[in-house]
């Protein structure tokens, strides 16, 4: 299903320009010629898609995706056919050539080459946006490969909030998202993202922003759903004095597996980054994180921070973590952490004297855990569909 064929229709099904078209054939030919990832990592480190045929992958067939974008009249929003008719250049200049590149890996070739939905949305200069930018979708199809391009102004600020599920669809399916983003000098945006897919879905999703002097780009990611997830996060801090913030909130119970990257590279001087991951998993689900805080050789004056506390419900479930620090130069502050525990006994027998039953305080604690995350969501309807799903599954502790 993978061919020349397959992506010029596509093309012209969605009546791309010849530069476009070109893009995709050279990326099809990278895919061709790199191998599948190996997934592993380390000794004993690795996580198992040995289930996955990406030849299998129709990227053309007919799907009822539904997409909702909530109205804002304060920025804009266009479908890549909208944005390449007002803003071809800025699409030729942007569309994965400084964040993401196509031979990074087989999986961003692949979704350069067949990517089937884009959106452009665009912050405009000097404009603070008073509401969050709100795109709901629901996965309805076997195949989905969709493309998100922000560019954020200078003096701009928004809070971008995207939230998928499939609970409804039962299929096996495929899902590829790429996230570029485009902080300029002053700028702030925080992206929110929400996957709650059913347990059939193998998720491949990579975000990646670049952030210019003074701006500050902030990412919350919660992953509960989906058979596999892999979720790249990467920020180039390009601009003195840029910043960021990386903040994930992971739960998995049954056979769901998570492989987890976040990364900070400290291109500029003068630059801040904090990345925190809260883990909880049950059952035989598995986890396995990779951050990483790289620092220049020129770079000076920088501050660099990763934490990742797991909490494992399960003497089945697993989780791997290899944080990294690539320090070139002196001038700097930076530090990481990992922790993976049981359920602390001590607070556990706390609540249970205040009159909570086992499994009630296990729920409590859990969801404390995670509250310092969730409060932060700035939309009620996404903060209750995160807790009831969890408190929905946590009914499965012993």
């Amino acid at each position: 299903m993978l061919s020349e064929i397959t992506l010029r229709k596509l093309s012209q099904n969605l009546n791309e320009p010849a530069w476009l078209l070109n893009k995709r054939l050279i990326a099809f030919k990278t895919f061709n010629g790199l191998a599948m990832p190996s997934f592993k990592y380390g000794i004993g480190i690795f996580v198992d898609v040995s289930d996955l045929n990406i030849n299998d992958i129709n990227p053309i067939e007919k799907t009822n995706e539904k997409i909702i974008i909530f109205p804002n009249d304060e920025v804009e929003i266009l479908a890549f056919k909208e944005a390449i008719n007002k803003y071809e250049s800025v699409i030729e200049e942007y569309f994965m050539t400084k964040c993401v590149l196509p031979d990074e890996n087989k999986f961003t070739a692949l979704h350069a080459a067949f990517f089937n939905s884009g959106i452009l949305i665009r912050i405009p200069e000097n404009r603070e946006i008073s509401k969050p930018i709100i795109i709901k979708s629901e996965l309805n199809s076997q195949a989905k490969l969709d493309h998100v391009l922000v560019i954020a102004e200078k003096n701009s600020k928004a809070v971008i909030i995207d939230a998928s599920n499939s609970q409804n669809y039962e299929k096996k399916s495929f899902k590829s998202q790429i996230v570029e983003v485009i902080v300029k000098e002053n700028a702030r945006l925080e992206y929110v993202s929400l996957q709650n897919f059913s347990k059939v879905v193998h998720n491949f999703c990579r975000k990646n922003a670049r952030v210019e002097q003074n701006g500050f780009m902030h990412w919350t990611d919660c992953s509960i759903g989906s058979k596999f997830t892999q979720n790249v996060t990467i920020t180039n801090l390009n601009g003195i004095g840029a910043g960021s913030k990386s903040t994930g909130l992971i739960f998995g119970d049954e056979t769901q597996c998570f492989d987890i990257n976040s990364e900070t590279i400290h291109i500029a001087s003068k630059t801040v980054s904090d990345m925190l991951t809260k883990v909880v998993l049950n059952g035989h689900a598995k986890t396995v994180y990779r951050g990483l805080v790289k620092i220049n050789p020129y770079a000076v004056n920088c501050e660099g921070y990763q934490k990742d506390d797991t909490i494992l419900l399960s003497d089945d479930a697993r989780a791997d973590v290899v944080p990294n620090l690539e320090i070139k130069n002196n001038d700097v502050k930076c530090s990481h952490g990992a922790t993976i525990s049981q359920i602390d006994e001590d607070k556990l027998f706390y609540m249970m004297s205040r009159g909570l039953d086992d499994k009630t305080a296990k729920k409590a604690i859990v969801e404390g855990f995670f509250y310092p995350i969730i409060i932060k969501i700035e939309n009620e309807e996404l903060q209750k569909e995160i807790t009831d799903s969890i408190s929905e599954r946590l009914g499965n502790i012993n």
